[in-house]
């Protein structure tokens, strides 16, 4: 019988399989039973592997596994190295933002200099599970309780249905091998003391809980599907295209219900802070707000939005 994993794995990449894809490859489970469906299946990918610097002799190592499974496998491999921390110290940022930055910004060079039409990382439902905990603990809207999206733009996920444990089974019938990042047993990031020690607690308490919260993401996206529709629609309704610039009367805002919901949404698309935008219905005319791209005037009734000189 075929395994679950290679069921799910050949559903998601049939519609694109005749794409060239850049697998991101750590060196773990997760990515090594990525690349090695990569093989099975005979798809047109090269591996991408990022040494981070952090774990001295043990990161090298990871290197130096991935090319050798790459020449092994007759695979293109890039592999680059980083000074992360000193990347962090200017960018002032944390190792995992700054670690993520550098991946995905090499990723997408190496996708536009090579052609390729989507980096493939090997994120799972343990992932998805970790990322709804950490944004619902920060506030986070109806997109960032979604978590991880299966596809974006140029990103594509296939193993977002697969359970951790479920890697690793499969890992161990089909003779994979791996290797074990030591930093993952650490709590010295939010991420990891989740997985090390929130998430196993949900699992004593009750077996299917990543079941059911694969059917809580499932709803999530109906959700998120209906309010996008229902957005598009106000947004088709009351904003006035222009020529250049783009009028909304405020006071048919006004009666949106509720009112922060719709504001935020409506105007997230041009950048600006759903609490500024509602600040400025009371101000005087000639009051302004300005975004990365765009800047929101109020003249009288009218909000008026231009693109930035």
């Amino acid at each position: 019988m075929e395994h679950k994993i290679n069921k799910i794995f050949k559903d998601k990449i049939e519609p694109l399989k005749q794409y060239k894809f850049l697998v991101a490859v750590s060196g773990g489970v997760d990515s090594m039973v990525l690349a090695n469906l990569f093989v099975q299946n005979n798809l047109n990918f090269s591996i991408a592997h990022c040494n981070f610097d952090l774990r001295a002799e043990e990161s090298n190592s990871d290197q130096e596994f991935i090319l050798s499974w790459s020449r092994k496998n007759k695979i293109n491999c890039y592999a680059s190295k980083f000074n992360t921390k000193v990347f962090c110290e200017k960018s002032k940022v944390g190792i995992q933002e700054g670690a993520r930055n550098l991946r995905y910004n090499w990723f997408n060079d190496l996708r536009v200099i090579h052609n390729f039409d989507y980096i493939v990382t090997a994120h799972h439902l343990d992932d998805q599970l970790e990322t709804y905990l950490i944004n619902s603990m920060r506030g986070s809207g109806l997109k960032g309780l979604l978590g991880i999206p299966e596809r974006a733009n140029n990103l594509f996920r296939p193993l977002l249905e697969v359970l951790k444990d479920e890697i690793l089974v499969y890992a161990e019938i089909n003779n994979i091998d791996f290797r074990e990042d030591s930093s993952n047993s650490k709590n010295d990031y939010y991420r990891n003391i989740i997985r090390n020690s929130i998430i196993p607690e949900f699992k004593k308490f009750d077996d299917n809980v990543m079941l059911k919260f694969k059917t809580t993401v499932n709803n999530l996206i109906s959700t998120k599907i209906f309010a996008d529709a229902i957005i598009k629609e106000t947004r088709d309704k009351f904003f006035d295209d222009d020529n250049n610039m783009i009028k909304v009367k405020i006071d048919e805002l006004l009666n949106l219900e509720p009112l922060e919901f719709y504001i935020h949404h409506l105007f997230i698309d041009y950048n600006f802070n759903f609490k500024e935008v509602i600040k400025i219905f009371n101000s005087d005319s000639g009051k302004f707000i300005i975004s990365e791209t765009h800047k929101l005037t109020k003249n009288k009734n009218l909000l008026i939005i231009t693109r930035n000189d």
